[in-house]
C-alpha cells in the first residue's frame, strides 16, 4: 500500500488567507431603463431613433425656408437697384446733353462757338468756315 493510515494523528491545516478584493464593486443602480424589459429597451430605442430622423427632416425644412425668404429679398434688392441704376443712367445722359454743355459753356464761362476752324496736318494748314448754329441738336 502505498498510502498509510494515520489514526489518531491530526493534521495542522494551512491557515486561510483572508478575501481581499482586487476591485471594488459598485452597488447596481437602479434606474428606469436599467430595470425595464427587452422589448421595452427595443422601443424605446426606436422613438429615439424616430425622434432624431424627425428633428432632422423638421430642421431641413427650416433652412429651406429659411433660404427661401432670402431669396426674396435678394430678389427684392435686385428689382430696387435695377430702378436706381436705369434713373442714373437718365441722370447722366441729361448731364452728357451737347445742348446742356453748350448752354453752361455761353452762360457760365462766356465762351462762343468760333467763327473758323485751323486744321494743320503734314505741314499744310486748312481753313474751314464754320456755319453758326444757334443751338447743337442733340
Amino acid at each position: 500500500m502505498l498510502a498509510r493510515r494515520t489514526v489518531g494523528v491530526r493534521v495542522a491545516q494551512p491557515t486561510a488567507r483572508p478575501y481581499i478584493p482586487t476591485k471594488t464593486r459598485r452597488a447596481k443602480q437602479v434606474g428606469v431603463f436599467s430595470n425595464a424589459s427587452p422589448e421595452l429597451k427595443q422601443i424605446l430605442v426606436l422613438l429615439a431613433m424616430v425622434g432624431v430622423v424627425g428633428a432632422t427632416v423638421l430642421g431641413g425644412r427650416v433652412v429651406k425656408a429659411g433660404a427661401g425668404y432670402e431669396l426674396v429679398s435678394m430678389q427684392q434688392q435686385v428689382v430696387q437697384l435695377t430702378r436706381d441704376n436705369e434713373e442714373l443712367s437718365l441722370e447722366v445722359a441729361e448731364l452728357k446733353s451737347p445742348t446742356r454743355i453748350q448752354q453752361i459753356a455761353q452762360d457760365k464761362l462766356g465762351m462762343v462757338l468760333p467763327d473758323a476752324f485751323v486744321y494743320n496736318s503734314k505741314g499744310t494748314t486748312v481753313e474751314r468756315d464754320v456755319k453758326v448754329t444757334a443751338r447743337i441738336r442733340d
